[in-house]
């Protein structure tokens, strides 16, 4: 079910003002400052997609178990969401924040964010994540490292756009409320 204009509008001033809040702890001068930006809102956009989104039963060990989120290639967004998630739930869930290094090191992640600039590296990395994982990279790959979520500029902004059957691949079910804020909607019918 879609959502009505007006809680659209509220969905997306929250977002947006999270994403505004995260970015205004940045405090660097020029290019660094626009890439320090862009790396805490990508972060807060992070932090935040795991709440609207279910996972099928038996993901998590427990129902104290934490939300575990890797960042692969982009250690800048990495630092950013360890800092935006310290003593933050993200479904009732702690929140733990992994580097990830290497494809052999995506087990037991609930997210991964494969950023950074080798295109390469990073779908090599998504091809090797299993399961009910939330994936999400810079752009919309093809084939096995097809994220769910990526992120996209426009305007100078950062959004993202989601892709329904990768989503669908990967057992998760993106609450329509996310949707109704995604640039792009892949396979919507």
């Amino acid at each position: 079910m879609i959502p009505s204009a007006a809680p659209r509008r509220r969905l997306a001033f929250l977002l947006a003002a999270l994403c505004v809040a995260a970015a205004g702890a940045a405090q660097a001068q020029g290019q660094a400052l626009g890439l320090a930006r862009e790396s805490a809102v990508k972060a807060a956009f992070l932090y935040k997609f795991g709440g609207f989104v279910d996972w099928p039963a038996g993901t998590f060990r427990g129902p104290q178990s934490a939300f575990v989120i890797g960042v692969f290639g982009d250690e800048a967004v990495a630092s950013e969401l360890e800092q935006i998630t310290q003593g933050r739930q993200v479904a009732g869930r702690p929140v733990e924040v992994h580097r990830v290094r290497a494809a052999d090191e995506v087990r037991g992640l609930h997210l991964l964010y494969a950023g950074g600039s080798r295109e390469s590296r990073a779908r090599e990395v998504l091809e090797a994540v299993r399961g009910p994982v939330l994936t999400v990279a810079n752009a919309p790959l093809s084939g096995g490292a097809a994220p769910v979520l990526y992120f996209s500029e426009e305007e100078g902004r950062v959004r993202f756009g989601a892709s329904l059957p990768a989503a669908q691949a990967r057992g998760l079910r993106l609450s329509s409320r996310l949707l109704a804020v995604a640039q792009h909607v892949e396979g919507a019918r």
